[in-house]
């Protein structure tokens, strides 16, 4: 499962003909936000078939506790979960937005004046409508003007429809096919914010090689292992996403270190054992998240070795 969840994400996401890892047929359904993360594109009916079945893998993603490296936007979660979303969310997600058109309106007297600045310059006054203008915030949106007592609406009308108004049936898809295998109400009970569901389902690979080193259970000769982790902390972040997928089969962490877990939810720690043949390549047990390291007695010897597992190790190769 979870080299699969790997597969498909990399797969999904990836500029087409860089890998010999493809989708059958490819797929335009994600775009990359201004905060770097994943959200669904404005597509056509077809294309929304294939955003439900994206729910329904989501869905199975928390059900199995194993993550779907999808860097998903925020949004997508709160949506999931039915949690508004706020003026708050435009700040974070786009401050340029935020500055030019929310902020200035929410400030006291904002609205009339902008609703002056508009009048002098000529031009329509500022009603319940998108900031594109092609959709009404409201019902009969377009002959509502935005005034000091209304004006907390309208920037909350506004930031809504500036997040996910174009995209408003799509992530409708998304949300339904994720409900379909876990229901609205089952969700709520859980009391899972929107962050949390996020790291559940797509986990995080922001690796702390010291939390690794503290969280990890280790046997065999302390040395070998702490040349284990100093190697670790000479690698590129993609690096240590590698390492962490040879030996637990996700380049993710679910929720943390804590997050490690079989499949019926028994904690499964990483595991590290140095033993074997002293002349053997760094292996792996992705089933119980071991790593077994050769008992070397050379710092550069062990360094050469598990850099050849990161070259030689990845699926590409077996798929060659």
């Amino acid at each position: 499962r979870k080299e699969f969840m790997d597969c498909f994400a990399e797969a999904l996401t990836r500029e087409e003909g860089t890998s010999p890892l493809s989708l059958i047929e490819r797929l335009c359904l994600l775009s990359l936000g201004a905060d770097s993360t994943w959200r669904p594109l404005p597509c056509d009916e077809d294309d929304r078939g294939y955003l439900w079945a994206l729910g329904r893998l989501l869905a199975l993603s928390f059900v199995y506790r194993c993550p779907c490296p999808l860097q998903l936007s925020l949004l997508v979660f709160k949506c999931i979960l039915g949690v508004p979303l706020r003026p708050g969310d435009v700040r974070q997600l786009d401050p340029d937005f935020w500055n030019h058109r929310v902020r200035p309106i929410l400030q006291p007297g904002g609205a009339d004046k902008r609703q002056k600045e508009l009048a002098t310059w000529g031009m329509d006054c500022l009603t319940f409508i998108s900031a594109d203008g092609s959709r009404e915030l409201r019902p009969g949106g377009s002959h509502i003007s935005v005034t000091e007592q209304n004006k907390e609406e309208y920037a909350q009308l506004l930031c809504e429809d500036f997040l996910i108004g174009p995209i408003r049936p799509e992530i409708g898809c998304l949300i339904m096919g994720f409900h379909e295998l876990v229901p609205e109400d089952l969700l709520s009970a859980s009391n899972l914010d929107a962050e949390q569901l996020r790291m559940l389902i797509c986990g995080t690979n922001e690796l702390d090689v010291d939390e690794w080193e503290q969280n990890a259970v280790t046997e065999g000769p302390p040395q070998v292992i702490g040349w284990f982790f100093d190697w670790l902390r000479k690698q590129s972040a993609v690096g240590r996403s590698k390492m962490l997928a040879f030996v637990t089969g996700s380049s993710v962490l679910p929720c943390g270190w804590q997050g490690l877990r079989d499949p019926q939810g028994r904690y499964l720690p990483f595991r590290i054992q140095v033993e074997g043949n002293a002349t053997a390549l760094p292996s792996s047990h992705t089933c119980t998240n071991l790593l077994v390291l050769p008992p070397v007695l050379d710092r550069w010897e062990l360094e050469i070795r598990l850099s050849k597992v990161l070259e030689f190790a990845g699926r590409e190769m077996l798929l060659a």
